[in-house]
């Protein structure tokens, strides 16, 4: 178990290596000049030159890598051009809301999805089978600035009508459910799809398996063959599944969170690409790149703690 872990975390640092080197160069061949957004659109070529050479920009591509990355090793992002703050505090500042958006999201999400998918697997080609798949379909299929839109028109309707429930976005206050009711909805509507799809495929695959018809001709009773034989094995891929979300929502929903405004982490990457902000874009993907990569690294040490042929 513990070569496995080690294995797994060499892997992981290489991936954030090799990540942090391609996000460096693609901003180093950006046709923005940071020198002279830093500097405004009425500084002199002097003054463009001289901020240029302070911020080590006029040194060649592998000098600057061998900077940015000696930087990454002690935790240093670098500094924001647009912001005049350092990327890192940034980014931890955004991180709660992104964090509680995540969450909320995720819960509902295996909330609607995952006894969806167990109802549907187990009624396979009832009318409710037919219904879920139909809609599982047309979920999936839906963009989620789509599916944001809709939503905000319906409780823009609401507001017409007097009926103030939900704020449309735009302000931000930790753990009030008002204001992360509506983007967390938006985030569970089309995962809970692909869950409800999950779980059913999984459940039904392990409902024709051997080891559940021998426990069927024994006489266990069916509700006991479904849900402490059957479920047990079904929900691997689901928990992998949710490591993986966890670790993409945690990196920055960044779609969600400009439709309602939500001070996220998404949003902040936005903010920096429209100002090309190079330092907080670099930040901000190898952030999320890191959030990413952490959960897939629990997500496998936890499989293989519960399934040792995994560790092969």
């Amino acid at each position: 178990m513990t070569a496995y872990i080690v294995r797994r975390l060499l892997w992981a640092i290489l991936v954030l290596f090799a990540l942090a080197i391609i996000t460096f160069y693609l901003t180093y061949v950006l046709p923005a000049d940071p020198a002279r957004l830093v500097a405004g659109v009425k500084a002199s070529p002097e003054d463009v030159e001289r901020i240029r050479h302070a911020l080590g920009l006029d040194q060649p591509f592998f000098a600057q890598l061998i900077t940015y990355l000696g930087r990454l090793a002690h935790l240093d992002f670098g500094h924001s051009y647009h912001q005049d703050r350092d990327v890192l505090p940034l980014i931890l500042e955004r991180f709660p809301a992104t964090l509680q958006l995540a969450l909320a999201g995720l819960a509902l999400e295996l909330v609607i999805g995952v006894p969806l998918g167990l109802m549907a697997a187990t009624r396979r080609g009832t009318w409710f089978d037919r219904a879920a798949t139909a809609t599982t379909i047309v979920l999936v299929s839906a963009p989620s600035f789509w599916v944001g839109y809709l939503i905000l028109e319906a409780v823009f309707q609401l507001h017409n009508a007097k009926i103030d429930v939900f704020p449309v976005g735009g302000t931000y206050k930790p753990f009030d459910l008002r204001y992360l009711f509506l983007p967390a909805l938006t985030l569970g509507f089309s995962g809970a799809a692909y869950y409800n799809r999950l779980m059913r495929t999984t459940m039904l695959d392990e409902l024709h398996r051997d080891y559940v018809r021998t426990a069927r001709a024994k006489g266990i009773g069916e509700t006991r063959v479904r849900w402490r034989h059957a479920l047990r094995n079904a929900i691997g891929p689901v928990m992998t599944q949710v490591g993986l979300d966890l670790g993409f929502f945690l990196g920055g929903v960044v779609v969600v969170e400009q439709v309602f405004s939500w001070p996220g982490i998404g949003k902040l990457a936005v903010e920096s690409i429209m100002t090309a902000d190079v330092p907080l874009i670099m930040g901000t993907v190898l952030f999320g790149t890191l959030c990413i990569v952490t959960a897939n690294l629990f997500v496998d040490i936890l499989n293989a703690m519960l399934d040792p042929r995994i560790r092969l």
